[in-house]
């Protein structure tokens, strides 16, 4: 059986976007001889709905576009991530749930039943968990189907009071599933790795599992989906932070997996520390304004390393022809700071606009005059200038439609 992950950026809500890239996916998969399609969790919705999931119209819109998607699969299984709903009167309203689409119909469904609550995980407010397990069967494989968390119960101190594979395995598939939506941190590869190859030591069958990629507001999905056999072999481990649709052939006889590829490159790892943050700002800035549609960026740019440094993240991310920044100096800044800034400008070749603020900040000295009355610079100064950064920055930002990126750090945000 030849087995297609695809490892995509959905978008939340975004039916017509989901199903299209979805569809396309089936038929790159078919034309290369798949006889099955694995797409991540809630891929038809994209991960996390939220409160979508409180409108009905919301959960309708996803069964609808699942109908749609399985129509596309004939000769090939699709397997696809949605919300259903919950058809009994106890409990909550939804499931989160995997359907199997076969000949333009769905044919079997399996719900979630391990449902984190911590970090940015919130299932246990939308969904039931599933308590009744059973495989499935594609092309007459019995294959255990399990979506994310379900998979990360087997720690020494589990936080879960049941574990879905030992339930599942006791109907004897040769294939574990598991479609996911885990987001990244700088750690987290590592860690999810090791949790994928603790599951097919114990249970002693391969693994096919599939993430998310791409960023949804603040959250970021690192993709790194990934194939092993069940002595812990890591057959090919997919790109991280970019989309990639992977084939592998599934050998029921032998029960291992292999990549079709004919010559088999060195294993991808997870990017180093700084590179993986570096390629995880560059998909969430580019994402946040695709997803939003919007293309233009507006910074201020001061010559110091804060601002330097977001300003290259932007150029980096959209282009340079879409970060245009501002300089605006006081009668404080240092001539490097102008200097500085201007090089690089003139580097990174994007737009800048000089605004000086002296004069400004004049005004609000001789406003509050008779309030400090006199007393010593301090603090305070400092932090009228950079409000009046801020306000120059949103004028621009509001009269010419560009977003700000902002090069402060949390306190400076949070005040």
């Amino acid at each position: 059986m030849r087995i297609a992950l695809a490892q995509l950026n959905f978008v939340v809500g975004d039916f017509v976007e989901n199903i299209r890239k979805s569809k396309e996916a089936i038929g790159l998969a078919k034309a290369r001889g798949a006889n099955l399609i694995v797409f991540p969790e809630l891929s038809i919705s994209a991960y996390p709905p939220q409160d979508f999931l409180e409108f009905d119209d919301f959960i309708t819109q996803c069964y609808k576009a699942a109908l749609e998607i399985a129509t596309d699969c004939n000769g090939i299984t699709g397997i696809v991530g949605l919300p259903s709903t919950n058809p009994k009167r106890e409990g909550k309203n939804l499931f989160n749930s995997a359907f199997v689409l076969q000949e333009g119909k769905i044919t079997d469904k399996v719900h979630k039943a391990l449902l984190p609550n911590y970090d940015i995980f919130d299932e246990y407010r939308y969904f039931e968990p599933n308590r009744h397990f059973h495989c499935i069967e594609i092309n007459n494989t019995k294959i255990a189907l399990t979506i994310c968390e379900d998979l990360w119960n087997i720690d020494d101190d589990p936080m879960y009071i049941n574990c879905p594979m030992d339930e599942l395995i006791r109907e004897a598939p040769v294939l574990m599933i598991n479609i996911a939506a885990s987001p990244f941190d700088y750690s987290h590869a590592e860690n999810r790795k090791d949790i994928l190859i603790r599951n097919v030591k114990k249970y002693k069958i391969p693994l096919v599992y599939v993430n998310h990629v791409g960023a949804q507001t603040e959250i970021i999905f690192d993709g790194g989906s990934v194939a092993l056999n069940a002595n812990g072999d890591i057959v090919k481990e997919c790109n991280y932070f970019a989309e990639e649709l992977s084939f592998f052939d599934f050998d029921e006889k032998t029960r291992t997996l292999k990549t079709t590829e004919t010559k088999v490159s060195d294993a991808i790892t997870a990017p180093q520390k700084i590179e993986r943050i570096h390629d995880a700002l560059l998909l969430g800035i580019r994402d946040y304004f695709h997803k939003q549609g919007f293309s233009k960026a507006i910074l201020g740019l001061s010559g110091g390393i804060d601002s330097a440094l977001v300003t290259v993240l932007a150029v980096r991310a959209l282009g340079s022809e879409n970060v245009k920044v501002l300089l605006m100096p006081s009668e404080f800044s240092s001539t490097g700071s102008v200097d500085d800034s201007l090089k690089l400008v003139h580097t990174l070749g994007i737009q800048h606009e000089l605004i000086p603020i002296a004069k400004v900040f004049d005004l609000f000295g001789e406003t509050l005059s008779p309030q400090f009355n006199n007393l010593p610079f301090n603090v305070t100064e400092e932090n009228i200038q950079a409000r009046i950064r801020g306000v120059l920055l949103m004028a621009m930002s509001n009269k010419f439609g560009y977003i700000l990126l902002n090069t402060s750090n949390k306190s400076e945000i949070a005040v």
